[in-house]
């Protein structure tokens, strides 16, 4: 047996072009979704840096606030416990 082939059995050149030029256009419309989706993961990250960064510095600052009241208050218990005593 002979294997016949014909041309009509293979693209031909004009549609293999058309295919790789179809499938360039798809892979490049892919990569400019990436694109656009890591541009926006990475501004949504910056603003979860921002926030988590803002509600540290918050917290710092309330602590500060609560350690400075305790002295405060510890100091003023101490005077008042001498007086107390007759001091």
């Amino acid at each position: 047996m002979t294997d016949k082939t014909t041309a009509a059995q293979f693209p031909s050149m004009d549609n293999v072009k058309k295919l790789v030029e179809d499938q360039s256009h798809r892979m490049s419309q892919l990569f400019d979704e990436a694109g656009k989706a890591h541009t926006k993961w990475i501004e949504y990250g910056n603003t979860q840096i921002d926030e988590v960064s803002e509600l540290m510095k918050t917290q710092f600052n309330y602590f500060n606030e609560l350690a400075v009241s305790w002295r405060k208050l510890s100091m003023d218990s101490m005077k008042k416990t001498m007086e107390s005593f007759g001091g």
